[in-house]
């Protein structure tokens, strides 16, 4: 999954049928529900919408902006810096006050209380402005306006640094009292936050202070508004990422119905209720449910022998019935790595057939939920105003509209069919030669195997026709080069040339450690825990301005992991020169906030069970894909905002994959291989240069298959959610006719009776915007050629190469989300963007 999930606990699985909107009321069955409110998740990022508290990746509030000395003694005890000190006590994720599973729910309680103060205070100043004679001058009004942005910003800050810790606990805790305690505390916030959306006191807040365009107080607190186009005198004045967290804050506001009457704000709140419920449960069952089947024969028993050994397959097939002891049956499981590895290795196209079948029809539940979800999601934006839910989804989008996605989406379609199609006669060439009939033509579940064989047979050709080759026939396989320590080595190399950032590995207390269990292990006498977890780690990066910030690294599954990879945000970021209050620098520190992110993969175990996590061998996709973790992770590191609001990652959704896919790109850069990432784990000899841009070459073999598919799963996504949705109920297709639908006109394999989209959990945490992927690697491409691509002919200088890397960090990365995204790409590239690069790298 590249980016950003959350994912909940068995405990959030409720009955479809209980989850009932009445038009006033959500019935909620069960009492163990633990998400009453709020919508969240993100497989890249997570928002927590209001203030729309955008829950991301999250943060933790410093200073709390308010006159109450009462309020702010209790949010700085909250969140106050973390602890520097080696007397400190340790406590999960280095986060204050959190070092039992019951800290989780008392944290939540005491940010709520924070948050109150907060409104409380507000709403005083509110009343106030109404019955005062105002005699304040226009820089009274400036200060007033900063100071109500940063209320705002701090009340996003209390709630999201809690809920944030409390997604990523939740799934990922060793514990399972952990990830309850954890769950319940989301739950908690959840609910809180709704109260927050519904609240016209912050709205109107806003326009008052900072807009100055409210007609002094309407019976709901707004006039029904929309227009941003107010408070023109006092707005001008702030600089310009203020100005810019103003103008989100109103929109997200108006996007989500505060303008609405309370009753049609009620009903909004309930239907979203109802929404977070399904998003939950599809989620969940994605998460926590896993069909094992039997594969019967010995000669079946045997192909999966050859390309999983047998204590691999058994931390994979966890809780499985026993295998036949005569070797004639084998238990499998729909685990993701297992399917993949088996569909992509496995010359039998039996065995292929009944892993992708088995693994497209594991869920069906889901569809039910989803069906229910489209309903729901596309109810709550026509209520809102909205023609659909993806119109609602995209009006804060680079793109703007479903029309102007569609429109990409056929361009990029119309440039890569050729290519698509050459390749697809290519594998069928190929099912030819290997199965010696191809009447049947190329199945869905022959496209992994296909496209993995003929890239090793180009692989081949490719160093037949190399100039420099000898004759003699090489080992052409990348196999054995790729470690998770020579992974992280390279992280380090190429942060330190970019940006001149050093990246030092910290040691982590078994208080602050998620990847054992801590309240059932036994404690050797200095308290460190005695039984071994499963490698989580810890890294302080450094620049010579100073700290900026941690990022923990989780790499391998276990038992109660999410399934996927993902970039957390923990907390954060925010730098202050100015309180709001004119005590400016002397309280710098407490208005700086390190980030602190954590990137959860599941990559491949160590092939000894004894072995160490950092030992274990990679395949060069996963190295990709911890690339492009890392890349969101350095976008939440590398920002430096005025607001955690547009922190980091916390950019328009379409632009925000961006840095991800261009630090991907790294992973298969030929001199980089041969330099640092790519070295033997016996011999410890790099990469040859031949080897390496073979590699990289490789990487443009069946981009057109990888395209068309990404435009199809893109359109399915936009039709789902779009005017005419993909609901029965509403009378559209299903979303499996609609699936086999785009799959029929573009050509593309498909299964009859299969229904893939019910594990698609990006059609939560991406609903309307899977798109945004495509659209961010064409941004990538330009920027990786412009400005950090090495030369095949020159060696790239070291300036050089600082120069591109200082260009990509000051122009984009260092603002997050508070500045328009095309204006960053156009400083970056020093002229406006273009596919060109994407396309040239398409064979």
């Amino acid at each position: 999954m590249r980016t950003q999930i959350y994912l909940c606990s068995r405990r959030a699985l409720v009955n479809i049928n209980e989850l009932k909107y009445t038009g006033g009321a959500v019935g909620v069955g069960s009492s163990d529900y633990g998400l009453p409110a709020r919508r969240q998740s993100q497989m890249h990022q997570h928002r927590c919408d209001h203030l729309q508290i955008r829950h991301h990746h999250h943060h933790i509030s410093q200073r709390k902006l308010m006159p109450s000395s009462s309020a702010r003694s209790k949010s700085s005890r909250l969140y106050s810096q973390p602890k520097s000190t080696p007397s400190s006590q340790p406590t999960l994720f280095d986060l204050p006050n959190l070092s039992h599973p019951s800290d989780f729910t008392q944290l939540a309680n005491e940010a709520i209380r924070s948050c109150d103060a907060i409104r409380k205070d507000l709403a005083h100043s509110l009343q106030q402005s109404t019955t005062d004679n105002d005699s304040s001058t226009t820089i009274d009004m400036v200060q007033k306006a900063r100071q109500t942005l940063h209320q705002l910003d701090d009340i996003s800050n209390i709630v999201c640094t809690i809920i944030d810790a409390a997604e990523l606990c939740r799934s990922v805790h060793a514990s399972p009292q952990w990830r309850r305690g954890a769950l319940d505390a989301f739950g908690i916030l959840s609910e809180y936050i709704g109260s927050l959306n519904a609240d016209d006191r912050l709205y109107l807040s806003l326009r008052r202070f900072v807009f100055q365009d409210d007609d002094g107080g309407t019976e709901n607190g707004t006039d029904g508004g929309g227009s941003d186009e107010g408070g023109g005198l006092i707005l001008a004045q702030l600089p310009p990422e203020y100005q810019r967290f103003a103008h989100a804050m109103r929109k997200e506001f108006e996007r989500d119905g505060i303008h609405l009457s309370y009753t049609k704000r009620e009903e909004a709140r309930e239907l979203n209720n109802v929404i977070v419920g399904l998003e939950t449960m599809f989620t969940s069952n994605i998460t926590e449910k896993t069909k094992h089947y039997a594969v019967q024969g010995e000669e079946m028993v045997g192909e999966v022998e050859k390309i999983v050994p047998r204590h691999i397959l058994g931390q994979l097939v966890r809780g499985a019935p026993p295998t036949d002891n005569n070797g004639n049956n084998i238990t499998l499981s729909s685990d993701a790595l297992l399917t993949n590895t088996l569909l992509a290795h496995s010359p039998s196209p039996q065995l292929r057939k009944e892993v992708y079948l088995q693994s497209n029809t594991s869920l069906p539940e889901n569809l039910s939920v989803l069906d229910s979800l489209i309903r729901h999601r596309h109810m709550h934006s026509t209520l809102l105003g909205y023609k659909s839910h993806a119109h609602r989804v995209l009006s804060d989008r680079m793109v703007g509209s479903p029309e102007v996605v569609a429109e990409f989406l056929d361009r990029m379609g119309e440039r890569s069919k050729d290519v698509y199609k050459s390749e697809m006669k290519m594998m069928l060439e190929a099912k030819r030669y290997v199965e010696g009939d191809a009447s049947g033509g190329i199945e869905p579940w022959d496209v992994p195997f296909y496209t993995t064989f003929i890239k090793a047979q180009r692989q081949h050709q490719r160093w037949q026709e190399d100039e420099e080759w000898d004759g003699v026939e090489p080992d052409e396989s990348s196999s054995g080069y790729f470690t998770v320590e020579n992974s992280i080595e390279g992280m380090k190399m190429m942060v330190h040339e970019l940006f001149g950032i050093t990246m030092k590995e910290s040691a982590i207390p078994i208080e602050e450690r998620w990847d054992v269990d801590t309240t059932h292990q036994s404690y050797s006498g200095d308290g460190s825990c005695v039984v071994k977890g499963s490698g989580l780690r810890k890294f302080e990066f450094h620049h010579e301005e100073g700290p900026l910030g941690v990022m923990y690294f989780d790499l391998h599954p276990r038992e109660g992991k999410f399934v996927h990879a993902a970039h957390f945000t923990i907390r954060c970021g925010r730098v202050r020169d100015d309180d709001g209050n004119g005590q400016g620098q002397n309280n710098a520190v407490n208005n700086h906030q390190l980030p602190i992110v954590a990137l959860v993969c599941n990559l491949s175990p160590s092939s000894s069970p004894d072995a160490s996590p950092s030992k274990a061998i990679l395949s060069h996709s996963e190295v990709e894909t911890l690339y492009h973790e890392f890349g969101h992770g350095l976008h939440s590191l590398l920002s430096r905002t005025a607001f955690q609001h547009l922190s980091g990652t916390r950019a328009a959704m379409d632009f925000v994959e961006t840095p991800s896919h261009l630090f991907e790109t790294f992973a298969r850069d030929a001199s980089f291989l041969t330099r640092v990432l790519a070295r033997h784990y016996v011999t410890g000899v790099p990469m040859t240069e031949r080897r390496a841009k073979h590699l990289a070459l490789s990487h443009s073999d069946f981009r057109g298959v990888e395209v068309q598919t990404q435009i199809v799963h893109s359109k399915f996504d936009q039709a789902l959610f779009g005017e005419n949705p993909c609901s029965p109920a509403l009378g559209g297709y299903s979303s499996t006719d609609m699936f086999e639908r785009l799959h029929r006109e573009a050509g593309l394999p498909y299964a009859t009776g299969t229904h893939w989209q019910s594990r698609f959990g990006h059609l939560v945490t991406y609903g309307a915007g899977y798109y945004g992927y495509l659209y961010a690697q064409t941004f990538a491409a330009d920027i990786w050629s412009t400005c950090l691509a090495s030369s095949s002919t020159t060696p790239t200088s070291a300036s050089t190469v600082r120069e591109g890397g200082m260009k990509v960090w000051k122009g984009m990365l260092i603002h997050g989300g508070a500045k328009d995204p095309k204006e960053m790409l156009v400083s970056v590239l020093g002229r406006d963007p273009s596919v060109e690069s994407f396309f040239k790298g398409m064979s």
